[in-house]
C-alpha cells in the first residue's frame, strides 16, 4: 500500500546497434582494459541521508577500485489517481491514532508526506514531476577487485535498509545509459520503461539536489494485508516477486459473517494498487459497486439475456514466447472439446462413458460443418463454415438421439430443459471473450448462493446454473490469463469465493485445483476462500494444494472446521485457540511461510462503505 505499483518487467533483447556501447564493450573499457560493471541503486531509505552518495567512494576505493556515479532524470507516469487517493486515505486513517513519537510508523508519516506532495505538485502547472534513477559505475583492473567493491557497496546498501540491483541481464543497455553521450529520451532507449528504481520530485529540487531520499514509496512492501492487531502496524505480502518460484496462491477461511468478504474485497484493491489485474467470481452479487468505483468490467450472467461464453470457442494462437506458450497453442483444439464436454456434464449432472462419446461425437460434427480439422491448426480460427456452438452441438445430439441412439437419446432428454425447455434462456447471448486489457478488474456474476424458494431442487438448479456458468469462465480468464504474460501486463489473480458451494462438483473442483497449480506458469496467483478447510482438505488432489499454499489466512470457524485442519496439518494449538476466540471480531490469524500474525483489515469509511456484505459486521 505504500509502494507505487510497480511494472512487471517483460524479457527485454538487446537489438543489435545496442550491444555496441561507447566507450565501454562487453563489461570492460576498451581504451584501459579494466572491468567495469553498472549497478543501479533499488531500494533508497529515509535513512539514507542526502550527500550519501560522497561517502560511497571510500568503500569502493578500499577494494582497489573506482566509482562513477551517475543520476538520471526522467517524466514520471506516477498521477494523484484513483489509486493514489486510496492510498492516501488508508494512510490518513492508520495515522489517527498514531503519536508522533511512535517510531513504528515512521515510514507512514513520510510516505503521506510524499503523496500530499505530489498531489499539490500535479495541481500546480509550473511545476514537473520526475522520477530519478541513480547509476553507480565500478571500474577495477581486476576482477576480484570489482567483484569485492560490488559486495561492499551491497552489503553497505543492506546494513542501511536500502537495496542495489546489478542490473545482471541489462548491463549492456545499463552501460550505454551511464555513458557521457547517451541521450535517454531517445526513442530507441527502452530501459526506463523496464525499470523504475528511484524517487519522485519535482524539476525546481532536481535542479540543485541530490536525489530525494526521504518519503519513497518505491519501496517493495508488496500487497496490504491488514494490521496488525498488536502494535496498529501495516503488513505486507509480495505476492508479485517475479524472483520467487514458489505459488503466491492464497486460501482464506472462515465462517460467514465475520469478515472474509470484506477482507477479500479490499486485498482485491490492494492488488488492483499494485497493477495487478484480477479476475473475480461473483456468487451474491456483493462486488458490481466496488468493480464500477475502480473502472472493471462486470459482467452478469444472471440477467433474463442469458449472458454466456460460447464453450466450443478454439481460442486464438498466441504468441510463442516461451514452452508453456507451445504447448498452449497445440491444445487449443483439445481444450475446446474438453469444455465442450464438461459443460454437458455439468447440465446432465453427470455422464456415462458411453454417452461422453456421443456428446464428443455430436461437437466433432459440429466442428466438421465448419470445416475446421483437428491436424490443421489454420483451421482451428480460419474455418469456412457455420460457427461452431453449443446450440448447434445440442442439434446434432438431437439427431443421433432421433436416428435411435439411446445413449445420445439419454443425454438430449436430460440437458433438453436448457434449450428447449424451461430454462432455455441459459445460453441466451454470448459474451465475448477478449476483455480490455486495461481494466484493472473483471467481475463475473456467475450465480446465486442464495434463495427464497423453499424448494430443495430449486436451490440445487441456481447451483448448478452457477456451477455451469463458472465452468465456461474459466476457460476465458485462462485465455486471458495467458494474453496477459504475452503482452507484458505484469501479473494477474483468480479470486473463487464461497469455494464450498462450487468444490462439491468433481468437475469443477478437479478444473480448480488443477489450474491452482499451473496459474504461475502464466505469472498468476489464485484466491480461494470457503467457510471452511474442508473444501480442499476432503480430497487428496486439494491436501496437496493446501500443502502447497504459502499464505492462509484464518478467520472464525467452527470447532468441526479446526478439527478438520488440525488433522492434516501441524496446526499449533495456541493459534486453533486463537481463532476460536476471534467470532464477532473481524480478526484473523495469517500464516505466511510457516509464520503466524494476528491482523485486522482496517480502511477508511468511504473506503469500506464499498466492501458491505450481508449480515457483515462494523469493522475496526
Amino acid at each position: 500500500m505504500l509502494t507505487y505499483a510497480k511494472r512487471i518487467i517483460k524479457e527485454w533483447r538487446n537489438e543489435p546497434e545496442q550491444l555496441l556501447v561507447n566507450p565501454i564493450i562487453e563489461g570492460k573499457d576498451k581504451h584501459t582494459g579494466h572491468h567495469v560493471r553498472v549497478l543501479m541503486i533499488k531500494k533508497y531509505h529515509p535513512s539514507i541521508l542526502v550527500g550519501y552518495l560522497d561517502r560511497l567512494d571510500t568503500i569502493v576505493s578500499r577494494n582497489g577500485a573506482t566509482l562513477r556515479k551517475t543520476i538520471r532524470y526522467a517524466p514520471t507516469e506516477m498521477k494523484f489517481d484513483f489509486k493514489m487517493k486510496n492510498k492516501l486515505a488508508r494512510l490518513d486513517e492508520n495515522l489517527k491514532t498514531a503519536s508522533e513519537m511512535d517510531p513504528a510508523r515512521k515510514a507512514e508519516v513520510v510516505a503521506r508526506q510524499t503523496i500530499l506532495a505530489l498531489r499539490d505538485g500535479q495541481n500546480d502547472d509550473d511545476r514537473k514531476i520526475l522520477d530519478i534513477q541513480t547509476f553507480l559505475t565500478i571500474s577495477a583492473d581486476k576482477k576480484n577487485k570489482l567483484d569485492a567493491a560490488e559486495a561492499s557497496l551491497q552489503s553497505w546498501f543492506r546494513n542501511h535498509s536500502g537495496e542495489l540491483d546489478n542490473l545482471y541481464r541489462e548491463q549492456f543497455e545499463a552501460m550505454r545509459q551511464v555513458a557521457p553521450v547517451q541521450d535517454i529520451y531517445s526513442e530507441n532507449s527502452e530501459f526506463f520503461n523496464k525499470k523504475h528504481y528511484g524517487q519522485v520530485t519535482f524539476d525546481y529540487i532536481a535542479a540543485r539536489t541530490y536525489p530525494m531520499t526521504r518519503g519513497s514509496f518505491s519501496e517493495e512492501e508488496g500487497m496490504y494485508f491488514g494490521r496488525r492487531t498488536e502494535d496498529g502496524g501495516f503488513y505486507f505480502i509480495n505476492l508479485c516477486d517475479p524472483n520467487d518460484p514458489r505459488a503466491q496462491n492464497v486460501a482464506v477461511f472462515g465462517k460467514t459473517g465475520e469478515g472474509k468478504s470484506f477482507f477479500l474485497k479490499a486485498l482485491v484493491v490492494s492488488l488492483v494498487d499494485e497493477g495487478v489485474v484480477c479476475f473475480v467470481f461473483d456468487l451474491d452479487g456483493e462486488w458490481e459497486d466496488l468493480c464500477k468505483a475502480v473502472g472493471g468490467i462486470y459482467m452478469d450472467q444472471m440477467t433474463d439475456e442469458g449472458l454466456y461464453f460460447e464453450p466450443l470457442t478454439i481460442m486464438p494462437r498466441i504468441k510463442e514466447i516461451d514452452s508453456d506458450s507451445i504447448k498452449y497453442n497445440k491444445n487449443r483444439y483439445k481444450s475446446a472439446i474438453s469444455s465442450g464436454i464438461r459443460t454437458f456434464s455439468l447440465l446432465a449432472e453427470r455422464l456415462s462413458r458411453e454417452e461422453v462419446y456421443e456428446v464428443g461425437e455430436a461437437i466433432r460434427a459440429v466442428y466438421k460443418l465448419a470445416n475446421i480439422d483437428k491436424r490443421n491448426p489454420d483451421t482451428w480460427e480460419n474455418y469456412d463454415g457455420p460457427r461452431p456452438t453449443i446450440h448447434e452441438a445440442f442439434r446434432q445430439l438431437e439427431l443421433r438421439a432421433i436416428e435411435g441412439n439411446d445413449d445420445a437419446k439419454k443425454v438430449y432428454n436430460r440437458v433438453k430443459v436448457y434449450f428447449i425447455g424451461v430454462y432455455d434462456d441459459m445460453f441466451g447471448k454470448e459474451a465475448h471473450w477478449d476483455f480490455n486489457h486495461d481494466a484493472p478488474l473483471v467481475v463475473f456474476r456467475v450465480g446465486s448462493g442464495q434463495t427464497d424458494s423453499e424448494s430443495d431442487e430449486e436451490v440445487d438448479e441456481q447451483t448448478k446454473q452457477a456451477q455451469i456458468k463458472m465452468s465456461m469462465g474459466f476457460d476465458i480468464v485462462n485465455a486471458n490469463i495467458h494474453l496477459l504474460k504475452i503482452m507484458g501486463q505484469g501479473f494477474s489473480a483468480v479470486l473463487v469465493d464461497e469455494g464450498q458451494r462450487q468444490l462439491r462438483n468433481k468437475h469443477l473442483r478437479r478444473y480448480v485445483f488443477d489450474w491452482y497449480t499451473a496459474i504461475r506458469k502464466q505469472n498468476g496467483m489464485m484466491i480461494l476462500a470457503g467457510n471452511s478447510p474442508a473444501i480442499m482438505l476432503d480430497t487428496s488432489e486439494g491436501i496437496g494444494m493446501f500443502e502447497n499454499t504459502n499464505h492462509r489466512v484464518y478467520f472464525y470457524m467452527e470447532q468441526s472446521a479446526l478439527r478438520k485442519l488440525s488433522q492434516h496439518v501441524d496446526f499449533p494449538i495456541e493459534i486453533q485457540e486463537r481463532i476460536a476466540e476471534n467470532e464477532g471480531t473481524n480478526r484473523y490469524i495469517i500464516q505466511h511461510h510457516k509464520r503466524y500474525d494476528e491482523l485486522i483489515m482496517h480502511v477508511p469509511p468511504e473506503e469500506a462503505a464499498l466492501y458491505k456484505t450481508r449480515g457483515l459486521k462494523k469493522t475496526g
